[in-house]
């Protein structure tokens, strides 16, 4: 799913924090897909997530801060709701 150039992610843990690691601008967030009933993300460069998610993991370096880390995750499941809400045909709460 990954060419050479961009990484790509859709993990509801990892895509919020490159998110957030962008607004600290470590990677540059380069916009979403909706693709297969998924959201993935695309960041660059790809060497730069590898090692920013290897730190996430082992709890390292860099600090993110939790604000910025919170409003990551809110905009990841705030899209994947919106998605849902186009896949659906834009019905909200059950209400055709």
């Amino acid at each position: 799913m990954q060419n050479s150039e961009i990484y790509i992610e859709n993990d509801k843990w990892q895509a919020p924090f490159l998110l957030a690691a962008s607004f600290q601008g470590l990677i540059k967030f380069q916009g979403s897909q909706f693709k297969n009933g998924v959201l993935h993300w695309q960041f660059t460069p790809v060497d730069t997530a590898k090692i920013l998610l290897q730190q996430f993991e082992t709890k390292t370096e860099p600090h993110i801060p939790a604000r910025d880390l919170l409003e990551a995750i809110d905009t990841f499941w705030r899209q994947i709701s919106e998605m849902k809400n186009v896949r659906d045909g834009g019905r909200e709460n059950g209400l055709d």
